[in-house]
């Protein structure tokens, strides 16, 4: 009569599976001083609080929908900066911003996408 229970043969099993490993595996030793981040990628650059005030309110001269949520606008103007600073085309960049404010309360086509382009560009993202 065989009385093993799912737990026991887990258990079993694993235990096996640990000792499979040799004894003379050792970790690789870590650098001693850390990589630097390669300078191909861009950090995210993130206006200060004064900017984030005026962005804002240069937002909400082009449309008080865009800042209904203050944090959402913000952020979106992060990842505007980013496709500004990876030297996106305009074209893209207008597009871009277009497609990320669009939504929740506001309607964003591509020439308000432009004068948002703008307003980013003048308040902190300089490339």
């Amino acid at each position: 009569m065989r009385t093993f229970t799912t737990t026991a043969i887990a258990a079993a099993l694993l235990l096996g599976l640990t000792a499979c490993g040799s004894t003379d595996d050792k970790p690789t030793a870590q650098p001693s001083t850390p990589t630097a981040a390669p300078t191909t990628s861009s950090a995210f650059l993130r206006p200060t609080p004064e900017q984030e005030k005026t962005l804002l309110a240069a937002l909400t001269a082009i449309d008080p929908n865009l800042t209904v949520k203050e944090e959402r606008a913000i952020s979106r103007s992060v990842g505007v900066c980013d496709d500004i600073r990876k030297g996106k085309d305009q074209a893209t960049v207008v597009k871009n911003a277009a497609y990320r404010y669009n939504g929740g309360t506001a309607t964003v086509d591509e020439a308000k996408g432009a004068r948002i382009v703008e307003a980013i560009k003048a308040t902190y993202c300089k490339n």
